[in-house]
């Protein structure tokens, strides 16, 4: 069967731009659906410098790593103070310099001699659990979100404190006004009656 030249050219062309629109489409797919699972992904395995983790961390520290993590980041200790094989460590960071971050660390003499993260205590708001409960929450907040028991109440320039402990290996310090002024990350599993040795001795602050 004879087909006319200019039919044959027009379903040429025609052919020639469905596969040109084909490729085109096929490319922006294969650019943007990776790109933006890639991104996804990588947004979900980043960590939260300012996450508080019950039991486990605060921010990028971690309960049972040694001492060395913290010192590497954040330098040698402002204040501290040390004896048998228990210590407690100070910094207050250039960016915050009002709000102390505190260590307490232990060896486990004879076996191993590494100084080990306890408990970490911080004062910055910036500092928060993923239900957005951190230092300037109230009493009331905390306690929608843990189930607290008192295990301290302290006195410090002129004020009263108390601090609520939750069994998740999270406590708070709370002052007068039933507002959260420190929040303190510890194991779980260890009984701890007093958090005295976390808070700075008022000369330590440089």
């Amino acid at each position: 069967m004879f087909i006319p030249m200019i039919q044959v050219q027009k379903s040429m062309g025609m052919l020639a731009a469905c596969l040109l629109i084909a490729a085109c489409g096929g490319n922006h797919n294969a650019r943007q659906v990776p790109q933006d699972t890639v991104t996804t992904a990588s947004q979900s395995l980043l960590p939260d410098n300012n996450l508080l983790v019950p039991g486990k961390s605060v921010g990028f520290f971690l309960l049972g790593d040694a001492d060395s993590t913290v010192i590497q980041e954040l330098g040698k200790p402002d204040w501290g103070n040390a004896a048998m094989g228990k210590a407690v460590s100070v910094w207050y960071t250039d960016d915050e310099p009002d709000f102390p971050f505190s260590l307490f660390t232990s060896r486990d003499m004879g076996n191993d001699e590494t100084a080990r993260i306890k408990q970490i205590r911080v004062t910055s708001p910036r500092f928060k659990t993923v239900q957005s409960v951190g230092v300037g929450s109230s009493l009331r907040d905390i306690s929608d979100t843990y189930p607290l028991q008192i295990v301290e109440t302290y006195n410090q320039n002129g004020q009263t404190y108390t601090v609520y402990n939750a069994n998740e290996g999270i406590a708070f310090e709370v002052d007068t006004a039933y507002t959260c002024v420190a929040v303190i990350v510890h194991d779980p599993d260890v009984h701890i009656s007093s958090y005295a040795p976390l808070r700075p001795e008022p000369q330590s602050h440089r």
